[in-house]
């Protein structure tokens, strides 16, 4: 009798494993197949240079000139993206009068970036990427650079052409904010520095109203922080806060008729429901904003790629010893993720390249397609985004990079 048991278990475990390679290899003769189409609409609308060179922007900078504001989501944790970040914004400050780059860190830490851009001060930049909200580019190396790139590129522009960053995310850092607020406090003030040092930040706030109370400016500095300490406090969704301070900072700075870049995680830039919620390009399109048609997205792909994480954020058997890891990362990995369609990419992305590609022509053929719409994934170790509103213009260019490596973190 065990003998049958174990007889008859051996066939079932054959007969799934056969069943399991007949599907696998169904569905990829299936993409395969069926790919024709796909891939001659991405050739004829994309640009392919290899992966350390720049675009020209040429088909996109035509739609940019119809839109108002410019979103990029990323996948954190790369090389590539975050030098295609700096590249792009110039392109936009030079060519479309871009000066408003919109990050995802909050208000105090875009204020300290603001000075950083007109000191060069690289611990202040520290202090701002020490709690920031993306880890993998705390203690990283291509992050740093990054805003270095940008600072040095601002020290050059004449004094009517500067930029300036603007943060909307939720509070992350509270020490952070507690010494923004302090040096807010004049130097003729009667307060002891002792005194300052243990009241809290609603105190604080409190005692800086009475101060300022005749400077507009700094009182909407200080009402816009309440309002964002409040946020924590009743736990409102960091969506919906990243929400209201994009509305509020957008009506405060009357920047209607300012054409603004926004750089993002990636599903921060969707313009329509994700897993059933609203991302941020979703809210402020269907905000009172006069946005609803003035938003181009921009989302990026992966593949053949490596990620910074750190290890302490992974499950034991993904992680490198010390304390980040170097994971391959790419959209056709069946276990992790593995977005329909992507194949189509591969076969008109050749190793080492990148392509920016027009994902809204006339004659797409992705309107009402499975493919970029579904995901698969047999390890449930990282979220899937699964489309809600199916054959919407979820975004208008994709960047597909091949072979990135890592975001290189700073040794400790």
């Amino acid at each position: 009798m065990i003998r049958n048991f174990f007889k008859w278990s051996f066939r079932i475990l054959v007969g799934l494993l056969l069943l399991a390679t007949l599907s696998y290899g169904g569905f990829h003769l299936w993409e395969y197949s069926t790919g024709g189409k796909y891939i001659k609409y991405l050739s004829e609308n994309s640009e392919t240079i290899p992966l350390e060179s720049n675009f020209t922007y040429e088909a996109l900078g035509k739609d940019i000139k119809k839109k108002q504001l410019i979103l990029v989501g990323e996948i954190h944790g790369f090389d590539a993206p975050a030098k295609f970040d700096v590249d792009f914004f110039k392109y936009l400050h030079e060519n479309h009068n871009v000066n408003h780059y919109i990050a995802e860190v909050d208000f105090v830490q875009a204020s300290l970036l603001n000075d950083f851009l007109i000191s060069g001060d690289e611990n202040m930049l520290k202090q701002v990427l020490k709690k920031w909200v993306v880890i993998q580019g705390r203690n990283n190396k291509d992050y740093f650079n990054k805003y270095v790139e940008l600072q040095n590129y601002y020290e050059q522009l004449p004094e009517n052409d500067k930029f300036k960053f603007i943060g909307i995310d939720r509070i992350q850092d509270g020490d952070l904010l507690k010494v923004y607020l302090k040096k807010l406090y004049p130097n003729s003030t009667s307060k002891k520095k002792d005194d300052i040092e243990d009241k809290s930040i609603g105190d604080l706030i409190e005692e800086l109203n009475d101060i300022y109370s005749k400077v507009p400016d700094t009182l909407f500095i200080l009402s816009h922080i309440k309002t964002n300490v409040l946020y924590i406090e009743d736990k409102i969704n960091r969506e919906e806060v990243m929400f209201q301070n994009f509305s509020k900072i957008h009506k405060a700075y009357h920047l209607e008729e300012s054409k603004l870049y926004g750089y993002f995680g990636l599903y921060h830039v969707f313009q329509y429901g994700i897993n059933g919620k609203q991302p941020l390009a979703s809210k402020i399109r269907q905000s009172g904003l006069y946005l609803d048609d003035e938003i181009l997205s921009i989302n990026m792909m992966m593949n053949d790629s490596y990620m910074v994480m750190p290890s302490n954020q992974l499950p034991e058997f993904m992680s490198d010893d010390g304390p980040y890891t170097k994971m391959p990362i790419s959209a056709d990995n069946m276990l992790f993720m593995y977005i329909v369609g992507i194949k189509d990419f591969k076969r008109m992305t050749p190793e080492n390249q990148k392509s920016l590609i027009k994902m809204d022509g006339e004659d797409t053929p992705y309107g009402n397609s499975i493919r970029l719409n579904k995901t698969i994934q047999f390890l449930p170790v990282t979220d899937l985004f699964e489309m809600t509103d199916k054959g919407k213009p979820y975004v208008q260019y994709t960047v597909f990079m091949r072979n990135s490596d890592w975001a290189e973190p700073m040794k400790e």
